[in-house]
């Protein structure tokens, strides 16, 4: 409204789109068992190998979404939503300096104009208990209260056993010591195309190269029908990718 005579002022905006091509990449792993296992077995062999190979693909998407050290592959596979973010080492386990490394990462996000709409923290369960349990210098809980709410700085986070611990000598973590990393994610600024489930196939006719490193070209292939075995394929198409570089910021070398 204009203040010198309260006419409604409407501003023009001009929008401006682009397009973003999302590949198809599939996650696939087979294994072989006999028929007389997947047969006689109690509990079902069957059953029970199909929900491991279920848990295995869940397993290893998270870990190829968040390792810096995975990059993307040209329409095979995704590369983690933290490699080639913005990063910085962890400057200790204090409470001091724990609560400045996290703000760095908030304000990393705020001055890059990256919303909150659902907006996470991604940590490994021993950082987790480490900040749960982490005191002031006059004793009293830094975080555990907050924690125990489901939020780290008012910022809802996850915890997966599945975030990497690295060992010393990995180009992410320093010499001497086991670290992992603590991730900022703006969910809503995530690409994700999914097929959504987990597809199982079961095959006797099937031949396979029984090798878990296989490779291309002319190999020894084994008749399942012919050696009496079951093999059961699981396989899952999705593929991931960051809309915006800035969306992701995760502090390195976190060794709590």
């Amino acid at each position: 409204i204009d203040p010198r005579n309260g006419e409604v002022l409407a501003f023009v905006s001009k929008p401006g789109f682009d397009s973003v091509t999302i590949p198809h990449t599939k996650l696939a792993v087979i294994v072989a068992i006999t028929e007389e296992l997947a047969r006689f077995s109690s509990p079902s062999a069957e059953a029970t190998v199909r929900q491991d190979l279920i848990e295995s693909i869940s397993q290893y998407m998270d870990q190829q979404m968040v390792d810096p050290r995975v990059a993307a592959v040209s329409d095979v596979s995704p590369g983690a939503i933290t490699n080639g973010a913005n990063t910085h080492i962890s400057t200790g386990s204090t409470v001091a300096q724990v609560t400045a490394d996290l703000n760095t990462a908030l304000t990393y996000l705020a001055t890059n104009n990256i919303g909150m709409r659902s907006r996470y923290w991604l940590l490994h369960p021993r950082t987790a208990n480490y900040l749960m349990t982490l005191r002031t210098t006059q004793d009293i809980y830094a975080f555990r209260d907050e924690m125990s709410r489901g939020l780290l700085l008012g910022v809802p986070f996850l915890q997966s056993s599945n975030m990497p611990l690295y060992d010393q000598g990995s180009p992410v973590a320093s010499a001497g010591s086991l670290e992992t990393f603590i991730v900022l994610v703006e969910a809503s600024e995530l690409f994700l195309a999914d097929d959504g489930q987990v597809m199982l196939d079961v095959s006797r006719e099937a031949s396979l190269q029984m090798d878990s490193a296989p490779s291309a070209g002319a190999q020894s292939l084994v008749s399942l029908w012919q050696n009496n075995l079951v093999g059961i394929r699981a396989e899952r198409y999705i593929y991931w990718s960051r809309r915006r570089s800035q969306a992701v910021y995760y502090i390195r070398s976190v060794a709590y």
